[in-house]
């Protein structure tokens, strides 16, 4: 059955681990804060969703080339007014799309940053000049709206 499948996301995150620990534990997501390391949580409001989750790093980078490839959905999640957040996500989306193409974008706004910068994040296109996907807001809304996207798309693979 479709609806029993498992589906895994891929998040690297742009944010310092500090950022993206705060983000995870609005949602009661335990995140612990090693440098380099990717960690495996279940997603609390789906019991068939699992995410994998690193923030940008050389050895999260090259740990994650032998999951990617088994991802349903790969995200980059930045923080939209943290300018050192901003400025990582091109080199995120590079890193990604050496192996896979299915790459969204998540912006959040949370932790609120003491010093706040404009965002100047452009879209990104894939391989074939299409426009990633883009998510803004909360984590649980963004993480419903890549399920819905990329269920329905899966559903439509299994009908031919």
């Amino acid at each position: 059955m479709l609806g029993q499948m498992e589906f895994h996301i891929f998040i690297l995150s742009t944010m310092s681990l500090e950022m993206t620990q705060a983000n995870l534990k609005i949602y009661g997501i335990p995140f612990e804060l090693v440098v380099g390391s990717i960690q495996k949580v279940k997603w609390p409001h789906s019991e068939n969703t699992t995410l994998w989750i690193a923030c940008q790093h050389p050895v999260s980078q090259h740990l994650s080339q032998s999951l990617l490839p088994f991802m349903d959905a790969n995200v980059v999640w930045y923080h939209d007014n943290a300018a050192l957040s901003c400025v990582k996500v091109r080199e995120a989306v590079s890193s990604l799309e050496e192996i896979v193409d299915n790459i969204w974008l998540m912006a959040t706004v949370v932790p609120v940053v003491r010093v706040v910068h404009e965002s100047r994040i452009e879209l990104c296109y894939d391989m074939n000049g299409f426009v990633r996907p883009y998510t803004c807001g909360t984590l649980k809304n963004s993480i419903e709206k890549i399920l819905k996207s990329e269920l329905m798309v899966q559903k439509s693979l299994y009908l031919f």
